[in-house]
């Protein structure tokens, strides 16, 4: 039989190929946007050493997700309140030093997230920038990998990268791709067309267009003012955009992939009897 324990929640991993391209702030706004809508969203920043959810919200925790990691605190006592209800697990305190944790210390993350697993909708997990083995065991143990893309020629290139790790050496085989600091929609679109071109013809992957976010001033400003443009300027054609995302997320048919068990620890193994 499957041992399980009830996991109501769809593990998104947010990632990208190369720093710089937005992908904090898509997860940040994003969730947001689906707690909007009225969904239940957890956040967990595991950006180990580079964590600034937590800013982009306007918070400066006392407590982070580290404290999880090391045994002094549950989640429960970690997790903070943002806009619309979101809840946040924040990230350490953005030293830019990547700390290794073993298989004890996420197992204690796994166990005091189980919870919340039967009690939200989403973990929207941001993940750490590059192609390190334990970022893409990370991006890869979710029920749904999101790409943040931007036309950037370097970046372009560095996110083909990560995908070809993520299949090749990961196993993974369905992305789902935002189009960031775009000009429109349309030029969003152009770009996906040209990634998945590339894409397409060397490797065995299935990309989603989940949409673009056009360049926006607003984004910029929300940061100044310690909010995210989602909540900030919510008719802002940043936030606008990024509501469409998540309309589109939440109509998603989202499988419950045997990839938790190996990071946030939502399934145990199958169990022969």
């Amino acid at each position: 039989m499957t041992m399980n324990f009830g996991r109501t929640a769809r593990i998104i991993s947010v990632t990208s190929g190369k720093g710089g391209v937005g992908k904090t702030s898509v997860a940040v706004n994003l969730a947001v946007a689906l707690s909007k809508i009225g969904r239940r969203v957890l956040l967990a920043d595991c950006d180990f050493g580079m964590a600034n959810a937590a800013m982009l919200l306007g918070q400066n925790p006392p407590v982070t997700i580290d404290d999880v990691l090391d045994g002094r605190l549950s989640v429960d006592e970690v997790v903070s309140e943002g806009p619309d209800g979101l809840m946040l697990l924040p990230g350490g305190s953005g030293t830019g030093n990547m700390p290794e944790y073993g298989t004890a210390a996420r197992q204690r993350l796994a166990e005091s997230l189980r919870p919340f697993g039967r009690m939200t909708d989403y973990f929207m997990v941001d993940t750490p920038t590059g192609a390190s083995s334990a970022t893409l065991e990370t991006v890869s143990a979710a029920d749904m990998v999101m790409l943040v893309l931007s036309d950037e020629p370097t970046a372009f290139m560095d996110a083909y990268a990560t995908i070809k790790l993520l299949t090749l050496e990961h196993g993974c085989s369905h992305f789902c791709v935002v189009a960031n600091m775009v000009e429109s929609e349309a030029a969003g679109r152009q770009l996906f067309a040209r990634f998945n071109d590339v894409v397409s013809r060397f490797l065995p992957s299935e990309l989603t267009f989940l949409g673009g976010i056009p360049m926006d001033r607003h984004m910029r400003d929300a940061v100044l003012r310690k909010r995210c443009c989602a909540d900030a300027y919510p008719h802002s054609p940043a936030a606008m955009a990024i509501a469409r995302i998540a309309t589109r997320v939440s109509d998603l048919s989202i499988s419950i992939s045997p990839g938790g068990h190996r990071f946030l620890g939502q399934e145990l193994p199958h169990v022969l009897r």
